[in-house]
């Protein structure tokens, strides 16, 4: 055994044995750096390792059969045994070994003190004082009480926002959650709180059984729980209501340095005209099924005239079954009952935020309609006091985003969209306003990215889509789906020629917006926002307009127009200027003019 030994080291196999591997890892390392940098096929470098390993036998056997002489390389079988050894070859792998050696000690060290690259982290910080209310589960035997239940968990949540010093997860935030198979604990990583309740409802005949739970995400324990075994009435289902909030302040107070009671208002003592309105509630705050909403809300009145909540949810939702084109009676019939559900609701409740906020969109709504001059301070105001009164209602936000906006107030508009969506996330008319306050800044890339942002979480309304930046940005493929869109103008045979003509709205499309109009007439659509982003960039200036766009790049030529400045005088905009000042992007000339970028 040992003669093969000293034959191996005499015949330098072992040294060629080492000096191979060392080499060849080397060689297999850069290699990987330059598949890297050229982007080569995964398959290069499994062929290059493949390669590396068949050539060590190879690499053996020579060493084995050749060796170096003085006198040149010569097969080992044709020496004479006492052959001198060339000293050379020896040197030399040593100085390959000592050599590769040393580059790999090197690469080694860099690689230990590189800096590791930064990567930006989602943020997960957890506030202590955070929870949020999921969904309730409707464990009733037909199955048919998810309104119901959910709208009890959202009375909970209202309630719980009235506490000082507790952070209060949206209702469209936790929602979302319904019907999820997510653990506690994720789901309270996900919105950043650390405490979660969840609870039941059963509902069977005329008894109900309301169940409770308060955990503590962090520790996964539960700090509270309990069943509440009623008979169903209104009542008992405000005290329910009341029992749960207190108990989670009761058990959160040490930690919330807090002792305060939380006391339910009992809106309506009929349980079914409360059911119906704990089911057009979500339907008026997503802005959908208005018309089914509203037919609710008119089965709840009915039961109980007095019920105030019902009647301000109706009184909003006249204005909007217009906007959204899902009325049945003509837009002045729905403008007669908007003030007629909005002021029977402040007469039962003068503190109705809902129905003074409604009654300022109307002003609003009529001035843009062109149907009456409107005080614009007077509208903003009525706005800012109805969100004194509920500092937490998105649609009071949100139209009063859109009322800075037709007076040019960009920024403040911005302002109230952005708390609106950092209050209710998933909240779509702040989210396509914000969309469009930002475009009228110029800050397309954010613009673009709160619109991806829509599209991501399921809150995206096409028929708002931001038409001129995508133009602008060469993102056909999105303007193409909006424009295609069943709220748009799904059937209509001209899109290419209206993205072409987006991409140089100089010239003259008269012409194009007009068969646009012709074709959404003749189709019956009663949705104006649509036609107005597409029509007033090609020069057709309807009699009306949404305010949401009117300060967007595209509508500059509508600025500039002998049209655009009798709206304005029209709509009290330039008595309201004169009044508090022009907005950065007007100016006056002359003693009575004005004029706008």
């Amino acid at each position: 055994m040992d003669g093969i030994f000293q034959e191996l080291q005499r015949r330098n196999v072992i040294r060629v044995a080492v000096a191979y591997i060392v080499v060849g890892w080397l060689v297999a390392q850069v290699a990987d750096l330059a598949a890297d940098a050229f982007d080569a096929p995964s398959w290069v470098m499994r062929m290059l390792i493949v390669v590396l390993l068949l050539g060590l036998p190879v690499a053996l056997f020579l060493a084995w059969v050749f060796e170096l002489t003085p006198e040149g390389v010569k097969k080992a079988t044709d020496l004479p045994a006492n052959t001198p050894k060339d000293p050379r070859a020896g040197r030399r792998l040593n100085i390959v070994i000592i050599a590769t050696l040393v580059i790999l000690v090197g690469w080694l060290g860099w690689e230990r003190i590189q800096v590791p690259e930064i990567v930006p982290v989602a943020e997960t910080v957890t506030t202590e004082h955070s929870i949020a209310v999921l969904p309730f589960s409707d464990l009733s035997a037909e199955g048919d009480q998810v309104h119901f239940s959910e709208g009890i968990a959202e009375e909970i949540l209202n309630l719980l926002v009235a506490v000082d010093g507790l952070n209060v997860t949206s209702r469209t935030s936790s929602f979302q959650f319904r019907n999820r198979d997510i653990g506690v604990p994720e789901i309270a990583a996900q919105l950043k709180v650390r405490y979660v309740l969840e609870g039941s409802v059963r509902k069977a005949g005329d008894t109900i059984r309301v169940t409770g739970q308060l955990i503590d995400a962090t520790k996964d324990t539960h700090l509270w729980s309990q069943t509440f075994d009623r008979p169903l009435t209104a009542a008992n289902l405000f005290a329910i209501q009341d029992e749960i909030s207190s108990a989670i302040v009761k058990a959160l107070g040490e930690t919330l340095g807090v002792n305060k009671t939380v006391a339910a208002k009992a809106v309506t003592d009929d349980v079914d005209a409360y059911a119906l309105y704990l089911e057009a509630r979500p339907l008026f705050h997503d802005r959908r099924a208005l018309a089914r909403a509203e037919k609710l809300l008119a089965r709840a009145v009915e039961l109980d005239p007095n019920f105030a909540k019902a009647w301000e949810l109706r009184g909003a939702i006249q204005g909007l079954v217009v906007e959204y084109g899902e009325n049945e009676f003509s837009p002045e019939e729905s403008d007669r009952r908007s003030v007629e559900f909005a002021e029977r609701a402040l007469e039962l409740d003068p503190n109705s935020a809902t129905a003074i906020a409604t009654l300022a969109l109307r002003r609003l709504n009529r001035s843009q309609d062109n149907v009456e001059y409107a005080d614009w301070s007077s509208i903003i105001a009525d706005l800012t006091r109805a969100l004194e009164l509920d500092p937490r209602n998105g649609s009071a936000l949100n139209w009063r985003g859109l009322a800075n906006l037709q007076v040019g107030q960009i920024q403040e508009a911005l302002a109230d969209f952005e708390s609106c969506t950092r209050l209710e996330p998933y909240y779509t008319p702040c989210r396509s306003n914000e969309v469009y306050a930002l475009l009228a800044l110029k800050r397309d890339d954010e613009s673009i990215e709160a619109y991806r942002g829509m599209a991501s979480d399921g809150t995206l309304r096409t028929e708002f889509a931001p038409l001129e930046l995508f133009a602008r940005r060469g993102e056909k493929d999105l303007f193409m789906a909006a424009t295609n869109s069943p709220k748009m103008f799904y059937s209509w045979r001209r899109h290419e020629e209206l993205y072409a003509a987006f991409q140089d709205l100089s010239r003259d499309h008269t012409e194009l917006g007009k068969d646009l109009i012709r074709f959404v007439t003749e189709r019956g659509d009663r949705s104006k926002i649509a036609v107005d982003i597409a029509v007033v960039p090609l020069g057709v200036f309807p009699s009306s307009l949404n305010s949401a766009s009117i300060w967007v790049t595209s509508y500059e030529r509508y600025r500039r127009s002998v049209e655009f400045k009798k709206m304005m005088r029209n709509l009290g905009v330039y008595d309201y200027w004169q009044k508090y000042g022009f907005p950065p992007q007007c100016r006056a000339t002359g003693k009575d003019d004005f004029e706008c970028d």
